[in-house]
């Protein structure tokens, strides 16, 4: 495996990386009940316009941009003539909380790997785009995980008002950990958004199919690993 040297700092993407939904569908199902509170919709339509939405925030998220959790709720109510802040706001809040309920999981070996990095001086960032899940929520379920506080630097994509590979998300992460791009290394699970993003800026990119292995033909990261305790070995720590 190649090995990296002079790393001062790692940024490490959230969702397939730091933490897994413990049921997605499940959350999902809970959307829905939202949503059918506000419109007389059968589960299956209200599925399909929750869908619609996040098809929304997907094609935002292709072109550097947000569509969260406000603009999807709004979409859906709005489509049906409901357009009333109030309304948008307790929807806003229902899809944004969906996750709590069912719940994360922390991937293996993530939580071992940082204290380890951190023991060799080596400063730890988040860098994570957000779609249904807003950053407030995001740190509770990383804080139940025992996460958060090993995160010296969160940057989320709906504080910062730019999703990866927006170089402006990482370089607000690399300034608050004090490194340059070269002597960083961020790990995720995307080849468009981590990979890419981290070698736009100059940062060494390392792909994490531990979770999700992802298939596309985007350009590739330097380094491949399936389990978090890898990084030790490519950095030289092990």
């Amino acid at each position: 495996m190649r090995r990296v040297d002079g790393i001062r700092a790692v940024t490490y993407d959230c969702w397939g990386t730091l933490l897994k939904d413990r049921d997605w569908e499940g959350a999902m199902e809970i959307r829905t009940g939202a949503l059918r509170r506000f419109l007389d919709l059968s589960d299956d339509e209200a599925r399909v316009l929750i869908d619609e939405a996040w098809g929304h925030h997907d094609e935002a998220w292709k072109q550097v941009e947000t569509f969260g959790p406000g603009r999807m709720a709004a979409y859906c109510l709005e489509k049906h003539g409901i357009d009333d802040d109030e309304s948008i706001a307790t929807l806003t809040r229902e899809f944004e909380e969906a996750s709590l309920t069912n719940g994360v999981e922390r991937v293996e070996g993530s939580l071992e790997t940082i204290q380890v990095l951190k023991k060799n001086s080596i400063r730890i960032g988040l860098v994570c785009d957000t779609g249904f899940t807003p950053a407030r929520v995001v740190r509770e379920l990383l804080d139940e995980c025992d996460l958060l506080s090993e995160l010296e630097v969160q940057c989320f994509s709906d504080e910062v008002g730019v999703p990866k590979p927006g170089a402006e998300i990482f370089a607000k992460a690399l300034a608050g950990l004090g490194a340059r791009p070269p002597e960083a290394v961020h790990i995720g699970d995307l080849k468009r958004t981590d990979i890419a993003g981290a070698r736009d800026i100059g940062m060494h990119g390392v792909r994490f199919k531990g979770v999700h292995n992802d298939a596309t033909d985007a350009h590739e990261a330097e380094v491949v690993i399936d389990r978090h305790q890898q990084l030790l070995e490519v950095l030289g720590l092990s």
